[in-house]
């Protein structure tokens, strides 16, 4: 019996590129950086080729093991396969396709594996989640090696992020109020970080965000004080919308973006809260990421209500 799955992907950033990154060693190796995983053998840097094989050594739910795949059909820009030919598992096959849907780049990924050691539900309830995991993480490292990696972009009325793979995307908006008045205030207050300090957190520096600024956010939970270094990305001032967003940075509990912004429709003042959110790549975050999930949506909760 074997499982398989898939795990697309959704990216502005031209086929090629991405087609090629797919392809290579180096961009594979640092995406696994968490597993001390390393090429060996075969092809070990730049882009590996049709017929070409690369022997991998790398640390995965705790057991050191070895594995060589083998670049099996390859048809650039649009698809390629990788198979495994001798290592842990009964049969590895891993097939990448692209395409575009407009100006957007599809990649789906699809994995189907025979685990020696694993039976038929082990293997779909433990090795399908973790590998399902270290695919998005490899994505994910590739689109921000690209600068092509989602964010929450303030600036846009519709948030057009095709995938959030590896995070979890929200967007929630509150009325603040009515007039010139409550505009005033609220723009006011949501560039000196009036979302964050009324909803508990120390900010180090609670001036006007300037983009590419690096500070650190304190968090007090039930007695635990947490902290939280981020980096101000986008800081958006116009007629009609104001805010900034940030991403976190090493430490920080979670890994992602948030962004803070108030905006118009007539005289009707709101406040919409944007988020892309995944676990840390650092224990113990990564194990309490559950956990960390609850207490964000009770933050949410608290941001909204913030600026009214």
């Amino acid at each position: 019996m074997v499982s398989s799955f898939t795990v697309v992907t959704r990216a502005r950033v031209p086929v090629e590129e991405l087609f090629d990154a797919s392809l290579s060693i180096d961009a594979h190796v640092a995406s696994m950086a968490e597993s001390g995983e390393r090429a060996i053998g075969g092809v070990t840097g730049g882009l590996i080729g049709l017929g070409e094989s690369v022997t991998w050594r790398a640390r995965h739910l705790g057991v050191w093991f070895t594995m060589t795949s083998k670049i099996t059909e390859l048809e650039r820009p649009h698809r390629f396969v990788d198979a495994q030919t001798r290592g842990p598992f009964r049969s590895f096959r891993h097939e990448h396709v692209l395409t575009r849907d407009g100006d957007v780049t599809v990649m789906v990924d699809t994995l189907t594996i025979g685990s020696p050691v694993f039976g038929r539900l082990a293997e779909r309830v433990v090795l399908v989640p973790y590998l399902r995991r270290l695919i998005r993480q490899r994505n994910q490292h590739l689109l921000e090696a690209l600068g092509a990696a989602p964010t929450t972009e303030p600036g846009e009325v519709v948030w057009r992020v095709g995938s959030s793979s590896p995070y979890r995307r929200s967007e929630a908006t509150a009325l603040l109020g009515v007039g010139d008045g409550v505009w005033e205030r609220a723009t006011h207050d949501v560039l000196r970080w009036a979302v964050k300090t009324r909803s508990g957190f120390i900010v180090e520096d609670a001036g006007k965000v300037v983009p590419r600024t690096e500070l650190q956010v304190t968090a007090r939970f039930a007695g635990v004080t947490v902290r939280e270094p981020v980096e101000v990305v986008d800081v958006v001032e116009t007629g009609a919308r104001v805010g900034f967003s940030y991403r976190t940075r090493p430490g920080h509990p979670v890994s992602g973006e948030e962004a803070f912004i108030v905006h118009r429709r007539g005289e009707s003042v709101f406040l919409t809260v944007r988020s892309l959110t995944a676990p840390s790549t650092a224990q113990p975050w990564r194990a309490l990421f559950p956990l960390l999930r609850i207490v964000q949506v009770f933050a949410r909760r608290r941001y909204l209500r913030a600026l009214g």
